[in-house]
């Protein structure tokens, strides 16, 4: 298969992505709460075109292209089977998820350097991960979007920054993981307060002060008030607070 890579028609480049979209889907667990395709890819690619709007607009160089090649593969590599990992072979998830887009990239004629960007920013969204020390701007830039895109759920309204929380708890409860409510709590103020990049973020329908407002709040909200506020689905979620409460 042949792939002009430097094309600047849009339709082109759509064309692609909707290629992609297509062999990405089937590696995304439907049954997963959270880390679905309909959900959590589709989502954060519109803020990742959002996102690069701006930074190009301030002058910053970024690449939106690769961005939303490596957001919606960022996350492939939650397994489908939840009762033996895939992915535990190849060290983590991200690495896993890497390892599926060198081989759709691959497959599809790009360059190996194209590639390992990509894989770049992949692996940019696992925690703890730092970008390579000789990394150039606009790689960098466009890991960032891609990371702040894949923790997006902290921004806009509270209620859907609880339910997402909520579906976070879910999932762990699927591999295993029984929810301490008071142990996520601290997890997700760690995790969104230390990687996400600050004057890296969205303006105009997304805020940051907003997202901290929302952590801060969903931190001291007490568990009967958690409820209250997801309204209808309080009686899908309580089983996940019942320890707490």
């Amino acid at each position: 298969m042949e792939f002009v890579i430097l094309n600047d028609e849009l339709q082109d480049e759509a064309s692609f992505l909707e290629l992609l979209a297509r062999d990405l889907k089937p590696f995304y667990e439907p049954r997963l709460p959270y880390h679905n395709w309909d959900e959590h890819i589709e989502h954060g690619l519109g803020i990742i075109d959002d996102l690069c709007k701006q930074e190009k607009a301030k002058g910053n160089l970024i690449n939106s292209f690769m961005a939303k090649i490596a957001y919606m593969g960022h996350d492939a590599g939650f397994p489908h089977d939840l009762i033996a990992p895939v992915w535990e072979k190849y060290g983590s998830k991200e690495e896993y998820s890497a390892h599926i887009m060198n081989v759709l990239l691959q497959n599809y004629g790009f360059e190996e350097s194209y590639i390992r960007d990509v894989q770049t920013c992949i692996m940019f969204t696992r925690m703890g991960e730092q970008l390579p020390e000789n990394v150039d701007e606009e790689l960098g830039n466009t890991a960032k979007a891609v990371r702040t895109a894949d923790l997006s759920h902290v921004f806009g309204p509270y209620k859907n920054f609880v339910i997402n929380s909520f579906k976070l708890m879910e999932e762990g409860k699927m591999y295993g993981r029984e929810p301490v409510l008071a142990e996520f709590k601290n997890r997700t103020r760690f995790v969104l307060t230390n990687y996400l990049s600050p004057d890296f973020i969205p303006s105009g329908t997304y805020s940051i002060v907003d997202g901290m407002k929302n952590i801060e709040r969903f931190c001291k909200d007490s568990p009967s008030r958690l409820l209250k506020v997801v309204g209808k689905q309080a009686n899908r979620f309580a089983s996940l607070i019942k320890k707490a409460a």
